[in-house]
């Protein structure tokens, strides 16, 4: 080749080699999603809001409110026995300490979904403040709310689509009066709840569990076990 063109020739044979490898490192890293090598789950989307997590007061008056399970320790992983692919029981709860002035507690078992909605599990509320326990798939502690995710009043066991690793987080919030709702004959909901609580939390304990529904387990929500009563005819979250 003529000495005049080399250097040309070496110029456009380098720009060929940056474009070729350009598009691929672009790419970045394969994100660690729901499929992920080492990924927990998708990622929760950006800007989504936990309502329940955003209910809690900034400066409770509580001072060691504490929410445990004899069945499951903080972060630990729920039996199976208290999810869909068990019993669907819902598991046994005990607290300490609850803050001076509490009138009335509510429960609440949530979990906020790759799409940031914020699913209820399992709600009650009118709980006396005297009960510092329940056992194994008690119901009659309190007045038992709606479950958005399959709209019936019971405890949802998680049975989320699957595998991956999810957190549930089930909140005891303690109340400075009991709730007063807009109609007393449907169902309690979230939407009703949330606000209804506003200025009368004194404090709010968590225990936090997770789960990992087994390889090859049915993804179909009707698989989930049918349990008492139809479907109350208010429209769950």
């Amino acid at each position: 080749m003529h000495k005049r063109f080399l250097p040309l020739f070496l110029a456009c044979l380098c720009t060929g080699i940056v474009l070729t490898a350009g598009p691929e490192d672009a790419k970045g890293p394969e994100p660690k999603g729901k499929g992920g090598k080492g990924g927990k789950g998708a990622d929760v989307a950006k800007g989504s809001v936990d309502l329940v997590a955003a209910a809690k007061p900034t400066n409770p008056s509580s001072s060691g409110f504490t929410l445990t399970s004899p069945v499951v320790k903080e972060g630990a992983v729920l039996p199976t026995e208290f999810t869909g692919d068990g019993a669907s029981a819902s598991p046994p709860l005990a607290w300490t300490n609850v803050p001076k002035g509490t009138v009335s507690l509510a429960l609440v078992m949530h979990h906020l979904d790759p799409e940031g909605k914020t699913k209820i599990y399992w709600l009650m509320t009118d709980i006396d403040p005297k009960t510092t326990s329940v056992a194994k798939n008690a119901t009659d502690f309190g007045k038992m709310g709606l479950s958005t995710v399959h709209n019936r009043v019971e405890y949802a066991p998680p049975h989320s689509k699957g595998p991956g690793l999810k957190k549930y987080v089930v909140t005891l919030f303690a109340l400075s009066s009991k709730l007063n709702f807009a109609d007393a004959t449907q169902p309690v909901t979230i939407e009703a709840l949330l606000p209804a609580m506003k200025g009368k939390i004194l404090g709010a304990a968590d225990l936090n569990v997770t789960y990992t529904r087994p390889a090859g387990a049915s993804d179909e929500t009707e698989q989930r076990p049918a349990r008492k009563g139809p479907p109350p005819g208010a429209k769950g979250g």
